[in-house]
């Protein structure tokens, strides 16, 4: 996002993400799926939690992007406006999200993932707290204990105070971008031939959507 995917950096990502997910037999629509979290889930996130509401313009302009990812990535039948795949998303886990023991180890690595960015004393109280941001169709998909009401009231109340008090801080002179600070995940930094599985030559920016389908 940051340099677009028309630049060196943008190609070579997507690259190195077609050649992981073509090594796999992944259905189109979960593809497709997949895809609409990064447009939907953050939307959603920052309606509830955001210091502003995003504007139809930033919100155009994320289904935008990803639309466009997506076909750089040879996903099929991307639905062709922003409501059509929201709608597509909205679909998809009413019909899909149920309990499997996949989802639970999935879901468990990624809570664990989580819980290693904080100091063990406090992963006790922090573990709840992920809980109770996660919607009740979501808990049960993954096979987690729901929280309790007390701890939902805690969190939500802790991210809209969040919310509130970025709404009164300065504005932002500059950008925050991710390249410029190190991701938790790889404290030593990373190159974008090192993640994932080994890399092998796969042509210009691989065949995710034609191979794996």
């Amino acid at each position: 996002m940051e340099w677009g995917y028309d630049s060196e950096q943008g190609r070579a990502a997507l690259r190195r993400m077609n050649h992981i997910h073509g090594r796999f037999e992944i259905a189109n629509d979960d593809l497709l799926y997949v895809l609409s979290t990064f447009i939907f889930e953050p939307i959603r996130w920052n309606a509830r939690f955001g210091w502003r509401p995003l504007c139809d313009q930033e919100r155009q302009a994320y289904f935008l992007f990803w639309r466009e990812v997506g076909r750089r990535m040879n996903i099929r039948e991307i639905p062709a406006t922003y409501e059509a795949f929201e709608r597509f998303n909205v679909d998809y886990e009413r019909v899909h999200f149920r309990f499997s023991e996949t989802n639970q180890r999935v879901g468990a690595a990624t809570r664990d993932l989580f819980l290693g960015w904080f100091p063990g004393p406090l992963r006790p109280v922090i573990r709840p707290a992920i809980y109770a941001m996660m919607g009740d169709t979501l808990i049960d998909a993954f096979g987690f204990p729901r929280p309790s009401r007390a701890a939902s009231a805690i969190v939500m109340a802790v991210l809209k105070l969040r919310a509130w008090a970025l709404f009164w801080c300065p504005a932002r002179r500059r950008p925050h971008l991710r390249s410029e600070s190190r991701p938790r995940s790889y404290p030593q930094g990373y190159r974008l031939e090192d993640l994932g599985p080994p890399f092998e030559a796969s042509g210009p920016e691989g065949r995710t959507g034609s191979t794996s389908t």
